[in-house]
């Protein structure tokens, strides 16, 4: 029994570690224990529909980029800690990191575009539930998202104009 349940932890400690820190956004958040609940066991829904592979490849990708620009994850650190010392709120510090990550390693924006459309398709379901504080915070973030998407998609596209090429010459 506990070699299954050791076996199934090495199979999915990178869900768990995406299980883990949307953990702590629910903690942050300071909901009562039922809210938790609910909240917790939607994002392990939606953990579960992701596609396993997807995730994998994506995190090994991130691992591999940071290990890869050891200077930058350094500088970041860095960075954060400061942050931290000027006594940011904890959203402004993950949304501020989230950010200067994606920017230096050059990391796909569609999946802050991701956080937006998640942020944003939880609102409806906040509402309904008479959740309206929790659902204007989210809204705020998916603005947050929204806007780093749009910032990280410029940056992209004055890095590599080449992949804009075709789309350009097409309006012409």
């Amino acid at each position: 029994m506990l070699k299954r349940v050791t076996s199934l932890l090495q199979k999915y400690k990178f869900e768990g570690i995406l299980l883990l820190i949307i953990s702590l956004f629910v903690f942050i958040q300071k909901l009562d224990l039922i809210k938790s609940i609910i909240m917790l066991l939607s994002c392990v829904l939606i953990i579960l529909l992701l596609n396993k592979t997807f995730l994998y490849k994506g995190i090994k990708k991130a691992i591999l980029d940071i290990k890869k620009e050891y200077l930058y994850s350094v500088l970041i650190l860095i960075f954060v800690v400061i942050l931290f010392i000027w006594n940011f709120s904890f959203e402004s510090i993950i949304f501020l990191t989230i950010f200067i990550v994606f920017a230096i390693y050059d990391w796909d924006s569609r999946i802050t575009a991701t956080g937006a459309l998640i942020s944003l398709s939880s609102c409806p379901i906040l509402l309904i539930a008479k959740q309206d504080a929790l659902a204007e915070t989210m809204a705020v973030y998916a603005y947050f998202f929204l806007v780093m998407t749009v910032v990280l998609q410029i940056i992209e596209y004055k890095r590599h104009p080449e992949l804009f090429k075709d789309e350009d010459d097409e309006k012409e």
